[in-house]
């Protein structure tokens, strides 16, 4: 029977290594920091003082940034959350 074959033939062959799946471990931007996380951010507000809080602000790590690193932004502005308004929207003449 050529599927049983078939089938036997594939059996025999030795399986495809499987690769290590694990994404890496993303770097450390501030290492032995006794301030933030390693991360290179605090945070602040509510977000600080109840870890159940959805809303988080942070602040950038003054070791991290006096050895040279770069804070950059991210997220939802306060308008954007506040208010509803769309923090990415520039009126007509703005530039």
């Amino acid at each position: 029977n050529v599927r049983s074959a078939v089938a036997l033939h594939m059996s025999e062959e030795a399986p495809e290594p499987v690769e290590d799946e694990t994404p890496a471990a993303p770097p450390v931007k501030c290492p032995d920091c006794d301030i933030c996380d390693g991360s290179g951010r605090i945070t602040g507000g509510l977000g600080a003082v109840f870890d159940w809080f959805p809303v988080k602000a942070y602040r950038p790590c003054p070791n991290y940034i006096e050895k040279g690193g770069f804070y950059s932004r991210s997220g939802q502005g306060l308008d954007e959350i506040a208010f509803g308004r769309d923090s990415t929207f520039k009126k007509l003449g703005d530039n």
